[in-house]
């Protein structure tokens, strides 16, 4: 289950992306994350599960908390756990889970702006469907922090939309109007989609309030493919200035391309190929360079 009653992980690392929590160092030295804090009922709180708890909840809300945030969410991790370790011990689990849907990247071995919308997604969907994370996040220091940085909107029929959703949907909508040469929507125009938004969502089609609760991953998809590729961004511009002829054709045109970069479509597949082509290439590069060196090698500093 989701752990909607305070967030936490405590199977990765120290190190937001590193690999599991080691109890040792080289030296033989108890490592920082595996020093125990609290101990009560048989469980240990772990300086990492600590840690941990604090940068989950930092990208649920998609901000860097103060240090007079971190110490209070610090202090309320070791409290929670002295009143309920064995629920407290089974919901940091949970959330290890969460943070374990999306792999880093196969190339990179780090996360990227797309594995995080990831767990802001799965997150949020589990709010929306447990009202007492809500019902009182102003009594726990977590989640309010959380609010603060990244608002819910909308709550309505099982569907959430937060203010990084609406911001995502914007800065999409404004990455079709730069390609199509245009001025992007201006905060007066986002201001007031938000403003009428919570009495338009429910007469939305589903489709429309879909679009809304994944924004980012649309977003975040849609803006690796555009900014990270040659000849499918080219494509795709000519493909938006095709299309785009004024500010009323951006959003139309922004929510096409979201879908057709997705990975199973056009500027998607489009996207992978260029990337599998690039990296084929890089690898013939290095072995040819690795030959040359077996053939040619160098003087070893001998003059």
């Amino acid at each position: 289950m989701l752990r909607m009653k305070y967030v936490g992980c405590t199977i990765l690392s120290l190190s937001l992306w590193g690999g599991p929590l080691s109890a040792q160092t080289r030296t033989g030295r108890p490592s920082p994350g595996s020093v125990v804090v609290v101990r009560s009922g048989g469980c240990q709180l772990t300086e990492g599960m600590i840690q941990q708890d604090l940068q989950y909840a930092q990208i649920v809300a998609g901000a860097d908390f103060s240090p007079s945030e971190v110490a209070a969410i610090r202090a309320e991790d070791m409290a929670q756990f002295e009143k309920e370790p064995a629920q407290q011990t089974q919901a940091y689990q949970s959330e290890a889970t969460l943070l374990k849907r999306r792999p880093p990247d196969i190339l990179s071995g780090k996360r990227g702006w797309l594995d995080l919308s990831f767990i802001r997604y799965w997150h949020w969907q589990g709010v929306a469907q447990s009202p007492e994370w809500l019902r009182h996040a102003q009594d726990n220091v977590a989640r309010s922090t959380i609010l603060k940085y990244n608002p819910v909107l909308v709550n309505s029929g099982g569907m959430l939309v937060t203010q990084r959703d609406i911001d995502s949907q914007f800065d999409s909508d404004a990455l079709v109007a730069q390609a199509a040469g245009l001025a992007p929507p201006t905060q007066a125009e986002k201001a007031q989609f938000i403003t009428s938004l919570p009495s338009r969502f429910t007469s939305m089609s589903k489709e429309e309030k879909q679009r809304l609760t994944g924004a980012e991953l649309r977003l975040a998809n849609f803006d690796n493919v555009f900014k990270n590729s040659i000849k499918t961004r080219a494509a795709i511009i000519a493909d938006i200035r095709r299309n785009v002829h004024s500010s009323r054709d951006v959003s139309r045109e922004a929510r096409q391309l979201e879908w057709d970069t997705g990975p199973l479509e056009k500027y998607g597949q489009s996207y992978q190929s260029e990337l599998t082509g690039a990296i084929l290439g890089a690898n013939r590069t290095r072995g040819i360079q690795t030959q040359m060196k077996g053939k040619y090698p160098t003087n070893n500093g001998i003059h």
